[in-house]
This record gives structure tokens, sequence and C-alpha cells, in this order.
């Protein structure tokens, strides 16, 4: 085996990348995933290293581009995904050393933080070999349609839209302040996350009242559940539960057999959730980061309490 060379990702780089992703996961990668998510994000390029061996993609690691609010002022973090390596070039640490030269890239980037997601077999390489710290292990809400508590009569406030507008961006400037970490979640965004995802496929609820959007929901069926992906309000809960309830109706009619989100139990709406009979349970998901810029941020981030996390914010849902 010849020295690896490590770089940054270059056009032209993608055959092989998918390429890797069958290797690695045993199946194909969605088309046009991987340009959507690091390429065509308009909050800007994911930062993506590369380890090769002559003509062979040994390794991958990335970080998409995301906005973020903490405190009401606008940042730059990177959702990390896409961890891959050749099978056979594991146990060579080249996980850690592409992650470093990531991070190095992402401080010149003035991204202050790395987060993400770790699935069971990669958790203990990024807490042990990258000092991530754990700040959440994450559990989903779910309530079975079948049990009806959560059907209730339907809401003239409720409707079904087919994409985000500048409504949205009037409710994501109203909202923001109530959360000190949060995904900017304007129309632009939301548009680019839900509506330009080329290999799933949302649908979108508002709750409008006497002044306008007061709330939205975005949701998808997977199996046999539907699951809300995205969920944000004002500070009245009765709208996150006139959402939910509409998308019960939805999985009772659809022949779903159940309703499942994340939603922190700080959340008022999670107490509104549990007297319908939502209940926390498997799959329980990693939720870890490690700031790169203390001169930006402190520790409080690694508060999950100080965060807003729905599903659409890993690059699983």
């Amino acid at each position: 085996m010849r020295d690896l060379v490590m770089r940054s990702y270059e056009p032209g780089d993608e055959d092989a990348i998918g390429g890797l992703f069958a290797q690695a996961f045993l199946r194909p990668m969605p088309e046009n995933s991987w340009t959507w998510r690091f390429v065509d994000n308009p909050a800007g390029p994911g930062v993506v290293m590369l380890a090769w061996d002559g003509d062979v993609l040994a390794a991958h690691y990335a970080v998409t581009h995301i906005p973020i609010s903490v405190d009401g002022h606008d940042g730059l973090s990177g959702l990390s995904g896409t961890t891959m390596t050749h099978p056979g070039y594991r146990g060579l640490g080249l996980f850690p050393k592409l992650a470093t030269l990531t991070y190095d890239r992402m401080r010149e980037s003035d991204m202050s933080m790395v987060w993400g997601f770790p699935n069971v077999n990669s958790h203990r390489g990024f807490m042990e070999n990258l000092n991530w710290v754990d700040m959440w292990e994450v559990p989903t809400l779910r309530q079975n349609v079948s049990e009806a508590s959560i059907v209730t009569d339907p809401s003239d406030n409720v409707a079904e839209v087919h994409s985000f507008d500048e409504r949205f961006d009037r409710l994501w400037e109203e909202v923001r302040s109530q959360y000190r970490v949060i995904v900017r979640r304007d129309s632009g965004y939301l548009t680019w996350r839900y509506a330009m995802n080329p290999s799933q496929k949302y649908r979108i609820l508002t709750y409008e009242d006497e002044e306008g959007l007061a709330g939205y929901a975005v949701f998808k069926r997977y199996r046999n559940e539907l699951q809300v992906v995205d969920l944000l309000t004002t500070k009245d809960s009765s709208a996150g539960q006139q959402l939910i309830c509409q998308i019960g109706r939805i999985a009772l009619n659809e022949q779903a057999e159940a309703v499942s989100l994340w939603l922190s139990v700080t959340s008022p709406l999670h107490r509104t959730l549990e007297k319908l009979g939502f209940r926390n349970g498997n799959p329980v998901t990693y939720f870890g980061g490690l700031i790169l810029r203390p001169d930006v941020l402190d520790d409080t981030v690694y508060d999950y309490r100080n965060w807003y996390i729905t599903m659409g914010d890993s690059d699983v849902y």
C-alpha cells in the first residue's frame, strides 16, 4: 500500500465517492443526494476531505454547511455526516486524520462548531479520537394512531401547502430568539432542506391565526409511521398540538400505525403531547459536537437544553 494522499474534494470526484458509498454501506448512494448536500447547499459548499491510494478512494469525511442562530445572532456550523471508509482500508486511522484536517478548514471558514448524530458504530470514535462532547441521547416521541387520543376534530387553522414562502421568514424572525441554539429555519433553508431534497418526499402543514403564520410541521412517511421531521411554532403550544393532531388524522386515513418526532422534554408541547399519549422510546440517537472557535462559542452550547433539535436536523431523516 502506498502512502495515502489526503486532499479536499474536487469536481469530478463524485463517481469515486458514489463507488465508496456502495462499498461502505452495501447499497447505492441515492441519485444527486451528495451533490445536493455538499455542493448545491445555499449556505455554502460542504467541507469534504478524501484519502486516496492512487486512484482508489479509501476514505471520505465531510460536514454540511449549516447556518445556526445562537442567542439570536447568525453563525455558521458544520453537520458531520457521510463518514465512510473502504473495507480494505479500515483500521488505519483514516477517519480521525481526515476529520482533523476537516476541522482545520472549518476554522478557516469561520465555522464555529461541528455537531451531529453519530451512529452506534462511529460514536466511540468521535468521542475518544476527536474529543467530541456527548450532549444528548435523543429519544423518539411516538404515539400509536390506534389509541385514537391524538385524533381530534380538525382545525380550520391548519392547511397543507406545497412550498415555503415569505410567511416562513416572518415566523422565523419572530421565534428565533426563543431558542439559545437553533438551525436557521428561514424559507431559503427550508426550501433547500425539504423541497429540493432529491431522495425524500416531504409534506408541509401550516397553522395560521388572525396574526398570520403561527407554526408549521414537515412530515414524511417511513414504513408504517409518519415522522414529523420539523416543527416550529410561536410560544403558544396550541399551534403545535393542532399540527400534530392533523398529522394523526392523516396517519389514520392513510393507514399508518404511528406518529413520531423528536422533541425536547423542556418544550411545553412535550407535556401537551404526553397528555395525548405520546411516549419516549426507541430508537435513541446520539447527539454530540465539538466547539471549534472558543472565541465565538462557550461551553453552554454543550447543554442540550439550550438546543432546539428535530429529526430534520439530522442527515438521516
